[in-house]
């Protein structure tokens, strides 16, 4: 299958951006940011994109013959397992619901036939149960770790253990302050060249007045530093950063 050729370039999408007031009213199309020779990157990759028509929701009955509760758009999830299969490096999770995400990385890192972690968190105790049981009946379990914890706590933890992660996964809440938080740390935990996706960033109920709980578009812009990363592009509801460093 399909493999990244070395020499190749990233590629940004920088024309994907989208303003405060406009959010939600589009959502992008995936589109590759590394480069490899055909329209998917194996086989995997192919049914994860035939789940769902653009921009509907992954069918995860289709792609691992369970259900599981969660909500990734096709763009989301093609993107999701694209960065996980190519970067060489261990994989944090921030929310992980029941798994859905979390089975969709960890089947990107055992396709790559890379060495690497994932460590998925959630603030609540049933929701890593229920991570590890999807995980268990999809076959996927092997090199992850579920750990029950509140995010900037988990991130803080790790930057004191001096641990980096070359993709990072950011959604453990929608709400303005907990993501602006962790936007703030991640430098501390973020390898160089390493990725940033951070999901519900194009949504419109980020902006609207009697959506209190929603505020990651705004959070991204006020946190996350412009000098250590750059704006990849937008697919779906989801926002691609990589660091500069």
């Amino acid at each position: 299958m399909s493999q990244l050729t070395a020499g190749e370039q990233l590629r940004k999408h920088l024309d994907t951006f989208l303003a405060s007031d406009v959010l939600g009213k589009s959502f992008p199309p995936y589109q590759p940011t590394f480069t490899f020779s055909a329209e998917y990157i194996d086989e995997f990759h192919m049914v994860l994109g035939a789940s769902a028509k653009e921009p509907g929701l992954v069918n995860p009955k289709h792609i691992f013959g369970i259900l599981i509760k969660g909500s990734l758009r096709r763009a989301d999830a093609l993107k999701l397992y694209e960065i996980g299969y190519f970067v060489n490096g261990d994989i944090l999770e921030l929310g992980s619901y029941h798994g859905l995400s979390t089975c969709i990385l960890s089947q990107s890192n055992h396709n790559s036939a890379l060495e690497k972690r994932i460590y998925s968190l959630d603030l609540n105790a049933e929701n890593c149960r229920k991570t590890m049981e999807s995980l268990h009946a999809a076959k996927l379990g092997r090199c992850v770790e579920s750990i029950c914890s509140e995010a900037a706590a988990a991130v803080e933890r790790f930057a004191t253990n001096g641990q980096r992660f070359q993709f990072v996964f950011i959604d453990h809440s929608h709400a303005y302050e907990p993501v602006c938080q962790v936007c703030r740390m991640l430098p501390a935990i973020v390898g160089s060249g390493g990725f940033c996706l951070f999901h519900d960033f194009n949504d419109r109920r980020n902006e609207d007045p009697d959506e209190p709980d929603y505020g990651v578009h705004r959070a991204v812009a006020d946190g996350l530093d412009p000098e250590s990363f750059e704006f990849y592009g937008i697919y779906g509801c989801s926002g691609l950063y990589r660091a500069r460093f």
